[in-house]
């Protein structure tokens, strides 16, 4: 698969802190982390990556993450699929979100009740700093929980069915 499976994430706070934090956390499962920027204009050259190093804005951001040079060598042939330790690449994109409120219906009750069936209705986010992050992975359950509950911890929320 040379494309990879999209997974958005509203948060509140500095995008670069939420980056910083993420590929800290990562830093651990992959000791010779390596990024590149993604964005246009950027030579897209790899290199490691160390903690506070990312060198990103709280305005839009693209990252290419790959977990050693082997990975990064691979991925335009490859593209987002897992290799033979279980791990494939990420990109994480950043933007401040373009609005102050947004309308969308949760698929799941907000409230968290139980006992009571849920029928899905809008709501209305509304918050001052939101930006919406997007993490790309391959298309795996167990490798895309495992990079999204990482960022979702970055971003400082709960882990979901945690």
């Amino acid at each position: 698969m040379i494309t990879g499976v999209d997974h958005v994430v509203l948060a509140q706070g500095p995008a670069a802190a939420v980056v910083d934090r993420f590929l800290t956390s990562w830093l651990s499962r992959w000791p010779e982390l390596r990024c590149a920027s993604g964005e246009d204009g950027s030579d897209g050259a790899f290199s490691p990556w160390v903690p506070g190093g990312t060198g990103t804005s709280d305005g839009r951001g693209a990252l290419l993450i790959a977990r050693d040079e082997e990975m990064e060598a691979s991925w335009d042939t490859t593209g987002y699929t897992l290799d033979e330790h279980g791990d494939g690449p990420l990109a994480l994109f950043h933007e401040a979100a373009g609005w102050r409120s947004l309308s969308m219906t949760p698929q799941r009750d907000p409230y968290d009740r139980a006992g009571f069936p849920y029928e899905p209705y809008d709501i209305t986010v509304a918050g001052a700093g939101l930006h919406l992050f997007t993490l790309v992975t391959p298309d795996d359950s167990t490798f895309i929980r495992a990079a999204l509950d990482t960022l979702l911890l970055a971003a400082g929320t709960s882990v979901p069915g945690r």
